[in-house]
């Protein structure tokens, strides 16, 4: 059951596989607070940006109105649109730099012109009632070989945003990741090629796009919170008691199985549970948040080890004489 750890960065790299995009569109997908200089005094109004298929377009709320923005076009730094209001055209060109819009805007066919700026909106209120973006992501990425499931561990303290992207195969760490507002950016390095992902958190949904960073290709991406997985209370003051479902990666792919454990005191006992049947636990023993198992199974001796945290094990299995071995991990349904 041994596992070629190329494996799991050719999963991870089917996640970033070439689809036609538009390079860096993705650091100005949002909502932006824009004001313009006019000569009848400051004008403020809100453009929202989003990408349908590889479209880019947009909207701006202003004069209580919703005015679609037309012409749209971006090119790293540079931005430039045109918005009609009442029959009379405008033209603005803006500049990105450190996260912050500024240019001119002028009358079309005349010489009425002035400047304008544009920050992000502030965070959405349910970000804040989440207590931040802390938290496990499913995440759906668009390829060129169909979508590809992928989980999200983000860890938010303060400014500072760590995390990583994973599979049963394994897992990358993010690079360079930030949320402002409600915008999330990271980047995976694969072997030197960065691919940047960019998405606005709203209605605790990511949405956004990744990208292959100095090309033209990415697709999509999203990402739902997951529900946080029951604490260790929840049953009670047995930690491993219950019900787990397990996943195994092996040689022939993931296999995943049930893994039934019985708790009292320090004694553990309990069967795997698979579609060809059961097998039984010959040993088992858990000390400072270790599990330990042995396993007889076609003909050969077994040994899975794990570590208990959040309510979820992790570890790796391996034969008795070592020639196989593999990662595998379990969360617990029941107790």
């Amino acid at each position: 059951m041994s596992m070629n750890r190329n494996l799991a960065v050719l999963a991870l790299m089917l996640f970033f596989a070439a689809r036609p995009g538009v390079g860096g569109v993705e650091d100005i997908l949002g909502k932006w607070v824009a004001k313009a200089q006019t000569p009848h005094g400051p004008l403020e109004m809100e453009f929202e940006l989003k990408m349908e298929g590889n479209q880019l377009m947009g909207s701006a709320a202003a004069f209580q109105a919703s005015l679609p923005l037309s012409g749209l076009k971006f090119e790293d730094p540079n931005l430039s649109l045109e918005m009609n209001f009442a029959g009379t055209n405008f033209r603005l060109t803006g500049l990105l730099k450190e996260g912050r819009f500024s240019g001119k805007w002028e009358q079309v066919g005349t010489e009425v012109q002035g400047t304008w700026t544009a920050e992000r909106k502030g965070p959405t209120a349910t970000a804040a009632a989440a207590g931040g973006i802390s938290a496990v992501w499913s995440s759906v990425a668009v390829t060129s070989q169909g979508e590809l499931l992928l989980s999200l561990d983000l860890k938010q303290d303060g400014e500072k945003l760590t995390g990583t992207v994973s599979s049963e195969l394994g897992a990358l760490p993010i690079q360079a990741a930030t949320f402002k507002g409600d915008t999330l950016q990271f980047d995976i390095d694969m072997n030197g090629t960065i691919y940047r992902t960019s998405a606005v958190l709203k209605d605790d949904k990511f949405s956004g796009r990744w990208v292959n960073v100095g090309t033209n290709d990415g697709g999509p991406w999203s990402a739902t919170r997951k529900a946080a997985a029951p604490s260790v209370a929840a049953f009670g003051s047995l930690p491993l008691q219950g019900t787990w479902n397990a996943v195994a990666v092996t040689p022939d792919g993931t296999r995943p199985f049930q893994l039934v454990l019985k708790q009292s005191g320090d004694m553990i006992s309990g069967n795997i549970v698979t579609p060809e049947g059961n097998i039984p636990v010959k040993k088992a023993a858990f000390a400072n948040n270790v599990l330990t198992l042995e396993i007889e199974y076609g003909g050969g001796s077994y040994r899975i080890e794990a570590s208990l945290a959040n309510g979820k094990l992790a570890g790796k299995w391996s034969s008795a004489n070592g020639a196989e071995s593999g990662a595998w991990s379990a969360e617990r349904t029941s107790p």
